[in-house]
């Protein structure tokens, strides 16, 4: 082969590691925008979620506010020495509000009737800040966790004349499956235990996958307790590797008893940045291509002549 169609034909093959280096910037590039794309849409729903969570709280304590001005219904809830008799009352308004359940205190926050705990009462309640607001006059919310049941609810508390009125709403799979069709995000709820060890009390994904993901963060989740930042936590279900934002839930007295996790996948992410991917990967074929074929012509032309 004469000597310049053998450095026109190197000149075009060198063209191919330069080619390469580009589409591996250029993917690399491509991952990081969708990386970028992945946090910045968890960040946007989980702000979306909290959203949700206060609006429902906000709509709860408005209809209980309501519901409490009624002369009728504080009378039969605080003036009544027949416990049978309150706590029908009490289940009246559980049903009223569309709450998971209710319950009532006297002026000195001692339980009058609990719902979801009928055989309870004189339990001190006092102390409890949704409790204790409520008995000042102001109405507030936040989380309420059931240790015996392991279940997380979000709970209001009202003031109902000489007395108060909590009630709350379940934070489980139904409310999760809510998010998700709004959102199109998994979402999952956990609570903390007494060890601020997380659990699972509602999930749109298969609870011992994000369970055991979950716990394997157990140490940046326990950062919940002094601070209100979110934590990136992850998990794989089945073959599908999941990037989370964590925030916690908090109660009316600014305690950590659980918090929200908002999913998505990374693979459906990058599979938004595959035409990136394929177009670079065509040219790249068709410049390699070119290069061999032009650098042949050429061998071919510098034969005839």
């Amino acid at each position: 082969m004469p000597r310049d169609a053998k450095t026109f034909a190197a000149a075009a093959l060198s063209l191919a590691p330069l080619l390469g280096v580009a589409l591996g910037l250029a993917t690399l590039q491509a991952r990081r925008l969708a990386d970028a794309s992945l946090r910045d849409g968890l960040v946007d729903v989980r702000r979306g979620v909290q959203a949700l969570l206060a609006g429902r709280a906000a709509t709860l304590a408005g209809m209980g506010r309501v519901t409490a001005q009624v002369p009728e219904l504080r009378e039969r809830l605080l003036k009544s020495d027949d416990h049978v008799a309150v706590l029908d009352q009490a289940q009246r308004c559980r049903e009223l509000l569309g709450a998971a359940w209710v319950l009532v205190t006297n002026e000195h926050g001692i339980l009058v009737a609990r719902t979801d705990y009928p055989e309870e009462v004189d339990v001190d309640l006092s102390r409890g800040a949704l409790v204790a607001g409520a008995l000042s006059g102001e109405s507030s919310s936040g989380a309420w966790l059931d240790d015996r049941l392991h279940r997380l609810f979000m709970a209001v508390g009202v003031p109902l004349g000489a007395g108060a009125l909590v009630a709350a709403y379940a934070i489980d799979d139904s409310l999760a499956r809510d998010i998700e069709r709004a959102t199109t995000s998994h979402v999952v709820f956990f609570a903390l235990d007494t060890l601020d060890r997380p659990y699972v009390v509602g999930s749109t994904l298969p609870r011992e996958a994000v369970g055991l993901a979950l716990a394997a963060d157990t140490a940046a989740l326990r950062r919940f307790a002094g601070d209100s930042g979110d934590v990136e936590v992850s998990a794989v279900v089945g073959d599908e590797r999941l990037i989370g934002l964590a925030s916690p839930i908090r109660s009316a007295g600014g305690d950590a008893f659980g918090g929200v996790v908002v999913f998505r996948s990374r693979e459906r992410e990058l599979a938004a940045f595959a035409w990136l991917r394929r177009t670079l990967a065509i040219g790249f074929a068709l410049a390699v291509g070119l290069a061999v074929v032009s650098g042949l012509l050429f061998f071919l032309v510098r034969l005839r002549v």
